[in-house]
């Protein structure tokens, strides 16, 4: 192997392009090169592994096993080079250019459009196309470079940079509180009016845990069900009943004591999966630099425990 390492990486670069075009005369005419100098390369090589690595025929060549060996392993070698070399350019480059976003509609609007100013002021090459939309979306059909996305994170090739848990809280307002009382546990919700979120798929399910312990659900009812989620905060507000909506979600209101949480020594939640806040990006493509630098300015925004966790 050592004379192989010496051949270095042109060599490499030929005979891959020899497997893809089957001729020594396609790759010498698209290389510049005479079709001689393209077949001593590969002969170099072959006495180098000491194993025979092409079929000669008279119109075409092609590989024999340990030259399909070889130019499977040459292949990730020649991309981890040519990501390496990209990754070298960049390095003291300003990320510019366009970076395609698909977020969470009211994710967005509470943690995504607070930080644009300051995105732009810091990176004013780069160009930014946000779109909003709480229904699936194909990265690789709809072109995004990026998506924010909540819910339980499945294999889908997809790579994934977790920001948060998925943390709901059980909240109403204090006159509320004050004039029905404070749930305790779960069971209590029985005797109270809960503001459940209602979509397509139905009204939402509420579960109920100890750490560690398993789930169980919870019926409850109100006077009030709804698809929209700042209606419903806005009801609990109100002092119309209890909601159980993500920290991210209801955070704020919680700061600022228009909310209360409560039933704390429990965990929440709509669903019996695990659920995560991530941001996911196409697992075949190489982060770019402007990519990753999206990536890294909302990680610093959110901070390592989300700013509406603290």
């Amino acid at each position: 192997m050592h004379g192989l390492n010496e051949l270095g990486f042109k060599a490499l670069r030929l005979f891959v392009a020899v497997l893809d075009h089957g001729s020594f005369s396609e790759v010498a005419r698209r290389e510049g090169l005479a079709p001689s100098s393209i077949s001593r390369q590969i002969q170099l090589m072959e006495q180098a592994l000491n194993q025979q690595l092409l079929y000669r025929h008279t119109r075409a060549v092609s590989p024999t096993e340990a030259g399909r060996l070889l130019g499977h392993h040459a292949r990730l070698l020649l991309v981890q080079l040519e990501e390496a070399e990209q990754a070298l350019q960049e390095q003291h480059s300003e990320p510019a250019g366009l970076v395609r976003i698909n977020a969470p509609v009211v994710f967005g609007q509470r943690h995504l459009t607070p930080w644009l100013g300051s995105l732009c002021e810091r990176y004013p090459k780069l160009q930014l196309d946000i779109q909003q939309t709480d229904s699936y979306v194909d990265p690789l059909q709809e072109g995004a470079d990026l998506l924010f996305r909540i819910g339980p994170l499945h294999d889908s090739g997809m790579q994934a940079r977790i920001l948060a848990p998925h943390r709901f809280q059980i909240a109403a307002s204090p006159a509320y509180l004050a004039r029905r009382g404070t749930p305790l546990k779960p069971q209590d919700l029985a005797n109270h009016q809960c503001l459940a979120y209602k979509g397509v798929a139905g009204q939402q399910r509420w579960f109920f845990r100890r750490p560690g312990q398993a789930w169980t659900p919870y019926s409850v009812k109100g006077p009030i069900t709804g698809n929209h989620a700042d209606t419903l905060t806005q009801a609990a507000e109100q002092g119309l009943g209890l909601v159980m909506f993500p920290s991210w979600l209801i955070g704020e209101a919680v700061r600022n004591g228009s909310l209360v949480p409560v039933l704390r020594d429990y965990e929440a939640s709509n669903s019996l999966e695990p659920q995560q806040i991530a941001i996911l990006w196409p697992g075949s493509r190489r982060l770019s630099v402007k990519v990753r630098t999206v990536i890294d300015f909302f990680l610093q925004c959110f901070g390592e425990v989300p700013y509406w966790d603290r």
